[in-house]
């Protein structure tokens, strides 16, 4: 399976999930489909580190879109233009990929050392997120530093990943998360079909979706 391929689960499980959401808020069965997008997203982020060419691009596009995604984030789960109780997911990415490429600079042949110290450097990005209130907070950062630094290890990947998604998730909804390391586990380290227009495809479709959401919400349902 391909990063492109992966990508299409991660967005399709997003709107499903959204839609869940915003306009039938008691299908749950929805919210679970929509379990599967941000373990996904967390490890498309590790693989997009590992190869990019351009780290301060790659952090510049998740600040725009962070920043031009918040009023629709907004308003499709608030109901108000802005709300600093909640901040979108391209928050949680931006500081993810900070705490990562910080790692990175950790050199130390003994892993546990390593390990030791990677850890330590996502803590203050976890506490960010938590008072930025960001989409999953310090879990967020977790999964994606857990993902980085296991990143060739499977069953510790795997591992890391369910003590961050499920002891810590007062919503059991969140379980369904763990079913995303299926896809994950037939990766197959390409980038499939991708060009410059699909991969800013995939950025935009977050704000977009969401207000095509909020105008079907305000218009259609509610009259």
């Amino acid at each position: 399976m391909t990063g492109f391929a992966l990508k299409l689960i991660a967005v399709i499980s997003m709107l499903i999930d959204h839609t869940g959401d915003v306009l039938y808020p008691g299908q749950l069965w929805l919210r679970y489909i929509g379990r599967l997008a941000f373990p996904i997203y967390c490890f498309l982020l590790v693989e997009g580190f590992c190869h990019t060419r351009n780290l301060k691009n790659y952090m510049l596009r998740l600040l725009i879109f962070g920043i031009i995604s918040e009023v629709p984030f907004d308003l499709a789960f608030h109901e108000s233009f802005i709300d600093f109780g909640h901040q979108n997911v391209f928050w949680t990415l931006l500081l993810g990929l900070m705490a990562i490429s910080l790692m990175s600079m950790v050199k130390y042949d003994n892993i546990y050392i390593r390990y030791l110290l990677q850890m330590m450097i996502a803590v203050p990005f976890g506490i960010a997120a938590q008072l930025m209130h960001t989409d999953y907070r310090w879990i967020g950062i977790g999964l994606i530093a857990s993902m980085y630094i296991f990143h060739n290890i499977e069953v510790l990947k795997v591992g890391a990943g369910v003590v961050f998604m499920l002891p810590f998730f007062s919503n059991q909804i969140e379980y369904f998360g763990v079913l995303s390391y299926l896809p994950i586990h037939f990766y197959n380290g390409r980038r499939g079909f991708e060009n410059g227009f699909s991969k800013w495809l995939f950025y935009v479709f977050y704000p977009v979706h969401l207000m095509v959401l909020v105008i079907i919400r305000e218009t259609l349902w509610r009259f």
